[in-house]
Formats: structure tokens, sequence, C-alpha cells
């Protein structure tokens, strides 16, 4: 009998720490997209006070800056915003998919906008569509490494083409 009572105590309690995991996961999974949709509306916004609260100060960006910012951590971040919003002031991200496992996240998201000045090679008011994939990596409660990934066509589209230009 008491083996017998022993084996269900020792199940159950398996079964529960096994569950509360699945619980924390799920929490944290949910966390990090709000965080990440925080933090693309800071893009989207220009107001990027809110990335102290989502973004380590030692954080890793992975992808060259095409503003040329010479900071780095969360200072290039904020400057790199910053400056998106200055030259899409209208852009907008529509997040098409988002998963998380364990540590990372991984969207799937399409950026608009109309450039507000010339910017590599665009002239001002050259609408732009980007389709892009990120790859986010969390500690804690903070990004620290961020790779994004952008279609080809996408970007040579983005460039006007001399006698060819879009608009």
């Amino acid at each position: 009998m008491y083996k017998y009572l022993f084996s269900l105590l020792l199940f159950l309690s398996l079964s529960v720490m096994v569950y509360s995991q699945d619980i924390d996961h799920a929490s944290m999974g949910a966390d990090y997209k709000m965080i990440y949709t925080e933090v693309l509306n800071a893009l989207t916004s220009g107001k990027t006070d809110v990335l102290d609260k989502h973004i380590a100060p030692d954080f890793i960006e992975h992808d060259p800056s095409p503003v040329m910012s010479e900071k780095s951590g969360l200072e290039r971040i904020k400057e790199d915003f910053a400056m998106y919003h200055k030259i899409f002031p209208d852009m907008k991200a529509n997040v098409h998919s988002i998963a998380v496992d364990g540590e990372y996240l991984f969207a799937y998201l399409t950026f608009t906008g109309t450039t507000s000045e010339p910017y590599m090679g665009m002239p001002a008011g050259h609408k732009m569509t980007m389709n892009s994939v990120d790859v986010i990596r969390f500690k804690g409660d903070k990004a620290v490494e961020h790779w994004g990934f952008t279609a080809n066509s996408d970007i040579m589209n983005m460039m006007p083409q001399e006698g060819m230009d879009k608009k």
C-alpha cells in the first residue's frame, strides 16, 4: 500500500514540476512577444526611451548600421531608431508571424514607409516595402542580440534604377 502511495505521490510531483516548467516557458514566450512589440513601436514612433527597459546596455547588433553609427550596444540602437524614424516618419511594421523557442524570438514582418529625404540612393518621397526576418536572443527580460535578414529583391526594389524609378 505504501509503495503504491509513494509511487502516486512521486508521479504527481513530477507532473506538477513538468507542468510548471511549461507555464514558465509559455509566460516567457508571451513576455518576449510583448517586448518585441514594444520595441517595434519604438522604431516606428521614434520614441526610444522605452528601449532602456527592454534592451541590454551591451546589446549586440549583428547587422551593419545603415546610418553608420559609431556607437555600440543600446546607444547604437537608440541612434539607429531615431534616424530611421527621421528618414521614414510614416514607417509601419506588420508582423506576419512570431514564434519563441527558449531564449530566441523569431519574427517575419513587413516594413513600409516613405523617405522624407534622400537616403541610400532613394530620393525623398520614395515608397519602400521591405520583408524581413528578425531573430532576437533574450537573457531574462532583456534583448541581448539581434540578427536581421532582408530579402535581396526588396533591397534592390528600394533602390531606384536610373530612369526606372518605380515611385
